[in-house]
């Protein structure tokens, strides 16, 4: 190979380099896969520690502290149900088993902490960063709306942040990206 013919490989590699969006794109899809499953499926941290269990502290509920209205219905209309009025006008019942009764009233699990009660915050949290910034080498993963921002930001802040990457889920996702380079040195001939 000519001299001139590698610097023209190394042109088309720096070329390809450059243009990194649908690998970072890749990265920040990878990154939230791995985020979900540990958090999703085991209730464990980025450093592998379980979070804290749901608590069984008496809790004051409503309507809307229900998502399935059957659930409610039982509730509110159990004679046993002690109540509590705030500011002479909101009666809310008192659940003695707290969050962890009020998740298997609703026939969610309870065996560890999901951050997954209606769904809906996960189902908020993304890949939020443009073809701009992968294409300079940046994936953010984050909520894409304000209410799902502030269930994140409510979520980290009694629990620590629930978006962190473990050091294996930072290897893999580095062993992945550093294959992706090589197809782009092998693409070209190099």
């Amino acid at each position: 190979m000519t001299p001139d013919q590698l610097v023209n490989k190394y042109s088309s590699v720096i070329r390809d380099m450059s243009n990194q969006g649908e690998i970072m794109a890749k990265v920040g899809v990878s990154a939230l896969t791995f985020i979900k499953q540990r958090v999703i499926e085991k209730g464990e941290d980025a450093k592998g520690s379980k979070y804290k269990g749901y608590s069984t502290k008496a809790l004051l509920v409503g309507g809307k502290s229900f998502i399935q209205k059957s659930s409610a219905d039982s509730f509110f209309k159990n004679k046993e149900t002690k109540w509590v009025t705030i500011d002479k006008t909101k009666h809310l019942g008192v659940l003695p088993g707290g969050y962890k009764q009020l998740r298997e009233m609703q026939g969610r699990q309870t065996d560890h902490v999901d951050f997954s009660y209606s769904g809906r915050m996960w189902a908020d949290v993304n890949v939020i960063s443009t073809t701009g910034d992968h294409n300079k080498g940046i994936s953010i993963i984050g909520s894409k709306t304000e209410e799902g921002n502030d269930k994140l930001a409510g979520n980290t802040e009694k629990r620590g942040d629930i978006l962190d990457l473990s050091q294996k889920e930072i290897a893999d996702i580095s062993l992945a990206y550093s294959l992706n380079t090589i197809k782009i040195f092998k693409k070209n001939g190099l």
